[in-house]
């Protein structure tokens, strides 16, 4: 596999057409995609149109309601939202605040408005109503925030969102759907005039003029030619399924339009090759679009699911500008498959751009970096124990730019777009046409990939978790050899690989004292939500205070928090108790937390109903 898996990478990325992959980001960029808006259908129009040139077939889009009530398990439509313009002006000066001239001034889901009204500071006293309240920063608008403009019936707010981390640039705010309030994310020389019209006892202009008259939240579906344009029942698995969230403001260069276009770069390299097994493509609403599309071919007899996935999100980075290097998310560890060992292995297989002075070593100016599971994207939704669909993510992180109005086309690198488009089209193309030596030969290179993140966990000094991790790892690899059945790998082959391993395991388990067996002291947990996990829904079912508790922890680390929860729920298997749960999961996410973390977690979810004890279906 290494030698042909080099070749068929060098293959791939040459036939990348970065350039027309940059062409189709910057279309991109000219439309506020919000989920349930004429933005993001037009968007969704285009790239349609795109895929059908790029020789795919089976293009279709596939429009589910963008009305705020549908849902697909805890996953609600979006509401339908188009804004067109919003104006904020002071005496003396025009549109201080210009949308969409301004990008990502005006907060999703604003209401309309029209008028003036007084400003307010959050920390006044006796607001007069319709005020225009003025908050220092997003770390203000807290429940209590919320619940005081709605009581002294305030019209909205401005929040100071700008800094140095993306060169001051406005940055995201949301409204909840059906928001009474209109909000502008300012900078900090915007807030500064509005300071200074507070203090004068001046009133502000306020225009927002936006549509909600009922609109589409499209999925866009396609596949490689010779198969059927959307899996049926009975009929084999897909190769591949390569996803990439549509939605974003504009312009969102890099999120997502960056992912979107990489897998229309991918999806025309694969179209023009002969492939034994279809590899699908998906671009949609971020989560809720997934979760529209699964919930058909998991719930509604749609199909079956695809062998594996990979998902574009953020993959078209300028590392030197935005401060990340390529990121692959693994997928996770209660899913064993040969999806992480292949997916990697094909970023390594990347030709170098550069070499040593003897030329012996290949010398890249970019990085790459392996992660344990997140979620944070739609790989989240397959990859659920509720699903089952391996899911591996590529992605930038940092991002200096995410979310935010400096989020631009110069932001994009059209060469480290160019290889992320090569390692998913790679990834895809190898499953797409393997036979039985070609799954033998996965087999070798899914032993090596085992052998080194087993030995990565000799311990360089009293970490407790390590043993542990030792032999979850060789779970995971002598699990994931079994799904290499299906491409035709040999019994044989993959006894002798799964021998090596537990050989393995034996000898680098002698660095430690015997570990005692965890055993169950309590009562077994099992999920009771309906479908993938969803961190939104969960806050919404939970009560006040640990809504409170969730929300500050956001606040103080989003990535970190979202990761343990995720890494909490995806844990209750309905065998393990607390404890059990607590330790796999920070195993699986690679965190350590503090005594009593991951039981809050979970005794708030035992209290919204999402959590039940006592035995039940092992998932």
């Amino acid at each position: 596999m290494p030698g042909s898996l080099t070749g068929l990478v060098a293959g791939i990325q040459h036939d990348i057409d970065a350039d027309e992959a940059m062409r189709w980001v910057a279309r991109l960029t000219e439309w506020d995609r919000y989920q349930g808006s004429a933005g993001i259908a037009a968007a969704a129009d285009f790239v349609a149109g795109e895929a059908e040139r790029a020789g795919l077939a089976g293009v279709e889009i596939l429009n589910f309601p963008a009305d705020g009530r549908t849902s697909w398990w805890t996953f609600t439509a979006p509401a339908s939202w188009t804004p067109r313009f919003a104006h904020l002006s002071v005496p003396g000066r025009t549109a201080l605040v210009d949308y969409p001239a301004q990008p990502y001034t005006l907060a999703a889901h604003s209401a309309a408005a029209n008028g003036e009204a007084p400003l307010v500071r959050a920390r006044d006293d006796g607001w007069p109503p319709g005020a225009v309240v003025l908050v220092p920063s997003a770390a203000g608008l807290d429940g209590k925030l919320f619940d005081r403009m709605r009581e002294e019936r305030a019209s909205g707010f401005c929040v100071t969102t700008g800094s140095e981390r993306n060169d001051g640039a406005a940055a995201r705010v949301e409204l909840p759907s059906h928001s009474s309030l209109f909000a502008f994310s300012v900078v900090s020389g915007q807030m500064d005039a509005l300071h200074r019209a507070h203090r004068r006892g001046e009133r502000v202009r306020v225009v927002v003029d936006v549509d909600t008259a009922p609109a589409r939240m499209p999925v866009v579906v396609a596949r490689t030619p010779g198969g059927p344009a959307i899996a049926s029942p009975g009929s084999s698995p897909d190769a591949c399924l390569i996803t990439a969230h549509l939605c974003h403001p504009a312009p969102g260069a890099n999120d997502n339009a960056s992912g979107v276009a990489a897998a229309l770069a991918a999806g025309r390299v694969l179209a023009a090759r002969e492939l034994l097994r279809p590899v699908r493509f998906l671009w949609a609403p971020e989560f809720v679009g997934l979760a529209a599309y699964v919930h058909r071919l998991v719930e509604e007899g749609g199909g079956p699911l695809p062998m594996m996935a990979i998902d574009l999100d953020m993959v078209g980075q300028d590392q030197r500008r935005c401060g990340g290097p390529l990121i692959v998310e693994r997928s996770p560890e209660y899913l064993p498959h040969f999806a992480n060992a292949l997916v990697e292995s094909c970023v390594r297989a990347l030709p170098a751009a550069a070499r040593s002075y003897s030329g012996a070593v290949g010398c890249d100016v970019w990085a790459w970096r392996s992660t344990p599971f997140v979620g944070a994207s739609d790989h989240a939704v397959l990859a659920d124990r509720a699903i089952g669909c391996p899911a591996v993510q590529l992605g930038h992180w940092p991002d200096r730019f995410n979310h935010s109005g400096a989020d631009t086309l110069d932001k994009v690198d059209p060469q480290e777009l160019r290889r992320s488009a090569t390692i998913a089209a790679s990834a895809a193309a190898v499953v797409a046409t393997a036979g039985a030596p070609e799954a033998d030969r996965l087999a070798h290179l899914l032993t090596r990939w085992t052998a080194r993140r087993m030995t990565a966990c000799l311990p360089p000094g009293d970490d407790p978790f390590a043993p542990h991790l030792l032999a979850r790892r060789r779970q995971f690899g002598r699990e994931a050899l079994d799904t290499l059945r299906p491409l035709g790998a040999g019994p044989g082959v993959l006894d002798r690989q799964a021998d090596l391993l537990t050989d393995l395991y034996r000898t680098l388990a002698k660095a430690w004292d015997d570990v005692p067996a965890a055993s169950p002291g309590g009562p077994s947990l099992r999920r009771s939500w309906p479908g993938p996990f969803n961190l939104r829904a969960l806050m919404g079912a939970v009560d006040e205070s640990d809504r409170r508790w969730f929300q500050r922890r956001l606040t103080d680390d989003r990535g970190r928090f979202y990761a343990s929860a995720m890494a909490l729920a995806q844990s209750i298997d309905g065998v393990s108790d607390t404890a059990g749960v607590v330790r796999t999961a920070q195993l699986d996410a690679g965190i350590r937390w503090e005594a009593g973390f991951g039981e809050r977690v979970l005794a708030a979810m035992a209290g919204a109903g999402w959590v039940k004890e006592g035995e039940g279906e092992p998932s």
